[in-house]
């Protein structure tokens, strides 16, 4: 049995927190129960039900609690952004008429005074990128510091398993049959390597696995509907608490969720600055929607299209469906996507009655500038390029990154020996003991005298700005390459949807249609957000390029490339050979390259084209990337001491 659950039986738990210590699943060394123990377990969590207390006075009418959870697992990843998310959402659930009273937050130490909360602002000198990936900008860079979690109005309980169990155990037991508990997370999440459908929540110090989530609920009234909106990495895992514990096969309906990514993948959106990058992420984007829509299944469509990072926001029920057909297709002997297939071209035969799905593909498919199938085997053959772009505008955007850090540095060198008085105020010591407001006026008068200093220098100025352009182009595409990849899957899970309609509209099961049905009427949970309708006009953020200028663009950032390893040279030898500081020594030169194809050997010295030599250490990468693929060019080179002039035809960069 887990550490945690030791904890609790020692300090004379009961109820409840027994219940959650006897299902506990951990990911290590957890012993193997015995099939007779949990039923035993589960008989005796029916009388414990019998038992709470019950209202003598006539039924209320439903109410709505909610959970609202970050554990933040330590202070060092305990990122404000989690904080920002559990204000936010207090503040719309506290609007739509739920008291108080009734909103529940555990966050990180909750109420111990000790700072808890990483926080650290974004550099807001729009000039920093001259120094940004630098050693100086590095040490300038604003610092990881840590302040006691607050919320106005709200007290906050520690995020632990002994504190959730408590809830449980005792306020829980208010919850009256048709009341709904809505439980939220936003935290860091954890992959279980030996059971992707087990796995973890982080906690302060501490876990909660998908099992002992299914404790807790099972441990609260009968008939509570329990419905999650969870954020955290590998969320996914968690819409298996829609089964029943004592029928792993059959879900409630009374327990359904949200997720912002599949048990497989991470999520997007943990960070610790508090400027800048506002309302990022699957939690910024649902609660935008639900005060818009005010339920949260609309609120969910919303976000499908609203959401502009690689996340898969998925649901109960799409997981149900999913697992239904594959099922099903394995009976039959077929692969699951066929059977999709077989079902979706059913669907096309009658696409009026499946409309909103295909209305919701086809906005994805311009929202995300992809396109819009209507099978499994077209998406899967459409989106077969997307990976490979993605990882070419990867590949390339980390070579102009190169570059540019290789600029960046040569640019501060000149600078400095202009402005000997700056490099003498350098001191690695000196800026690590910078007050932040000091910090902050030193960086502002550096880079006002090495911006003054770049724009007198045109050449390197429209360089630097040259390559941090085609740098920032490249990250940018690669960024909605991923996007773009999370898109796809979200497309899947609508096609699944209707191709699951389908199924058990023309003969499915009627107990899986009834779960169904179940689960669909568990997600609809609405909230009173009071927002005018009209505002579901409200207008969607401008789309991604269509995939063919995606492709142009990655013309547009091809780098050059020739194929050598090299050094620059050592500044005794450079002296000796009377050569510029730009002079390279070939270390490699790589097989079947444009360099061993005109003629480059290793140990040979690279001086420069023949009108300019180079100047700069790295300069020649930056000629290369910059030099037209398939152009001939000339370097001046020597060899044994001999000079020589040699071809080369520079090629396009591998990835």
């Amino acid at each position: 049995m887990r550490g945690v659950s030791r904890r609790w039986a020692s300090a004379g738990g009961s109820g409840p927190l027994l219940l959650l210590c006897a299902l506990a699943v951990a990911c290590g060394d957890a012993p193997t129960r015995a099939p007779r123990e949990v039923r035993a377990e589960i008989s005796w969590l029916e009388s414990v039900r019998s038992e709470a207390p019950r209202s003598t006075t006539a039924p209320n009418q439903p109410k709505i609690w909610a959970l609202l959870i970050n554990g933040g697992g330590r202070p060092a990843i305990n990122y404000q952004s989690h904080l920002l998310h559990v204000r936010e959402l207090a503040q719309l659930l506290i609007s739509s008429g739920i008291p108080k009273q009734r909103i529940v937050v555990f966050s990180s130490d909750g109420s111990d005074p000790e700072p808890d909360l990483a926080v650290r602002d974004l550099q807001a000198d729009p000039d920093f990128w001259l120094i940004e990936g630098l050693p100086l900008g590095r040490q300038l860079a604003p610092r990881l510091r840590y302040e006691n979690s607050k919320l106005e109005d709200l007290s906050m309980r520690p995020a632990t398993l002994e504190a959730l169990v408590n809830w449980v155990e005792q306020e829980g037991q208010q919850l009256e049959p048709g009341d709904t508990l809505f439980v939220y997370v936003t935290d860091h999440g954890k992959r279980n390597p030996k059971d992707v459908h087990n796995n973890s929540i982080v906690l302060w110090g501490d876990e909660l696995y998908v099992d002992e989530f299914k404790g807790l609920i099972a441990a609260l009234p009968e008939q509570v509907r329990v419905v999650s909106l969870m954020s955290q990495c590998y969320s996914g895992a968690f819409a298996n608490a829609m089964y029943d514990l004592d029928e792993p096969d059959r879900t409630s309906g009374n327990v359904c969720g949200y997720y912002s990514s599949s048990r497989e993948r991470p999520a997007y959106g943990c960070y610790p600055e508090n400027r800048g990058k506002h309302n990022v992420g699957h939690s910024f984007r649902f609660f935008e929607a639900l005060r818009i829509h005010g339920n949260l299944a609309d609120a969910h469509g919303r976000v499908l299209l609203t959401d502009r990072t690689p996340d898969v926001p998925n649901r109960t029920s799409d997981q149900f469906l999913e697992r239904i057909l594959s099922r099903e297709a394995a009976r039959r002997g077929l692969e699951t996507a066929d059977f999709i297939d077989e079902l979706l071209q059913e669907a096309m035969r009658n696409e009026a009655r499946y409309a909103s799905e295909f209305v919701k593909i086809d906005h994805m498919g311009h929202a995300f500038g992809s396109f819009s199938p209507r099978s499994r085997r077209e998406l899967s053959q459409r989106a077969r390029e997307i990976p490979g772009l993605g990882k070419q505008l990867k590949s390339y955007a980390r070579r102009w990154e190169v570059a540019l850090l290789d600029l960046k540095r040569e640019n501060l060198r000149r600078f400095l020996e202009v402005y000997p008085s700056w490099k003498d105020e350098m001191d690695s010591k000196f800026l690590s003991a910078l007050e932040p407001d000091e910090q902050r006026r030193f960086t502002r008068a550096l880079l006002a005298d090495l911006v003054s200093f770049t724009r007198l220098d045109l050449d390197i100025s429209d360089r630097l700005h040259a390559l941090k352009t085609i740098a920032d182009e490249s990250k940018t595409a690669s960024y909605r390459m991923d996007v773009r990849r999370g898109a796809i899957l979200r497309i899947r899970a609508l096609l699944t949807r209707i191709a699951g309609r389908v199924y058990l509209e023309r003969g499915g099961e009627a107990a899986l249609r009834a779960e169904f049905e179940g689960l669909e009427t568990c997600e609809a949970l609405a909230f009173a957000t009071g927002q005018d309708p009209t505002s579901r006009a409200r207008a969607l953020p401008p789309p991604f390029p269509p995939l063919v200028e995606e492709s142009e663009l990655l013309e547009n950032v091809l780098p050059g490339w020739l194929g050598i390893e090299f050094s620059p040279l050592k500044p005794r030898r450079r002296e000796r050979l009377d050569l510029e500081r730009g002079a390279v020594h070939v270390n490699k030169v790589i097989p079947d390259s444009p360099a061993e194809e005109a003629g480059l050997l290793e140990q040979d010295i690279i001086i420069g084209p023949p009108e300019a030599a180079f100047v700069e250490p790295h300069q020649i990468r930056e000629w290369i990337m910059t030099s037209v693929v398939g152009e001939e060019r000339r370097l001046v080179i020597l060899r044994q001491r001999a000079r020589m002039t040699v071809v080369v035809r520079v090629g396009a960069a591998p990835i």
